[in-house]
């Protein structure tokens, strides 16, 4: 019996600046920057417990206090962020640790006030189906990542380790769903794609996935045909099975979805619904995560 489909909320468009390199769709649009508070920059300097600017020097702790006065609330107060964050509003602290880290690196105001949006702030939530996408870690984990991706495409490869580490840091809070994206300049990213939809059906998508990785130079017929071998798959079933219109159906329908998003480039990763903007190492991931479980 098919499943109806399970939806999850999806968040907007990709922050170029803050985020790592990807393969590109199309070039990316920066969203218009969002609006901020109009209280005066410089009006509380007490940080609260927590809240590091050791690494930021006296230029940078000016913008990093202009920002912290000027924000609102990541918690609903209508008040600054740092008053927030003083007012046991743990979200508050985080996104002043955020604030900080992004001013060490050298971001404008109006790309911090970006980068906090994207993260902290209310985004109108989308639909993604994820009810035929593979998945790895709890089932009943409190944080749902789901990953667009394309085989061809180096800077996907290079997330795939920090996506296991993340899985294997949490193994009660986080799930994994994937969906394909295969860009159209590369040539073999629909037809590896389609090789691992055959291999879910197989029960050994997570196996033939990891032997993608490892081919990516190479993902002809013939390669995409070995690495069903080396994954102990069935070769004639497999072979059945990526020709058939069901899997290309599987494909289009992830494709379609990714579009519908908005997606601009690959990987592009979701968390609870909200779209990771930050840089793709575990480091960053891992401070998301914490976030969304409320440490």
């Amino acid at each position: 019996m098919r499943r109806a489909p399970t939806w999850l909320p999806l968040a907007g468009a990709l922050v170029v600046s803050i985020s790592a390199p990807a393969c590109a769709k199309a070039p990316a649009q920066a969203p218009p920057p969002e609006a901020v508070a109009t209280k005066a920059a410089g009006e509380d300097q007490a940080l609260p417990p927590g809240v590091d600017l050791s690494k930021l020097d006296d230029f940078s702790k000016k913008v990093f206090f202009r920002i912290a006065n000027s924000e609102p609330s990541v918690c609903g107060q209508a008040q600054s962020l740092i008053v927030s964050a003083k007012k046991n509003c743990g979200r508050s602290v985080n996104a002043l640790r955020y604030v900080a880290r992004l001013v060490e690196q050298g971001f404008t105001d109006s790309e911090v006030s970006e980068g906090l949006a994207k993260r902290y702030r209310p985004i109108a939530p989308r639909k993604i189906d994820i009810s035929a996408a593979p998945m790895k870690g709890n089932p009943n984990g409190k944080i749902t990542l789901i990953e667009f991706a394309d085989y061809e495409c180096p800077h996907c490869k290079r997330f795939q380790p920090v996506l296991r580490e993340i899985v294997e840091d949490f193994p009660n809070d986080v799930k994994l769903y994937f969906k394909h994206y295969p860009l159209p300049q590369h040539t073999n990213a629909r037809l590896a794609a389609e090789g691992a939809v055959a291999a879910q059906k197989q029960g050994k998508f997570w196996q033939f996935q990891d032997k993608l990785w490892e081919h990516q130079d190479d993902l002809g017929p013939a390669e995409i045909e070995k690495v069903a071998k080396e994954s102990g798959l069935d070769v004639g079933k497999f072979r059945q099975d990526i020709a058939s219109e069901a899997v290309k159906a599987h494909v289009e329908k992830d494709h379609t979805d990714g579009t519908t998003a908005g997606i601009q480039a690959t990987p592009t990763l979701y968390i609870n619904g909200r779209e990771y903007t930050d840089a793709r190492d575990s480091d960053s991931l891992k401070e998301w995560i914490k976030d969304e479980l409320g440490h």
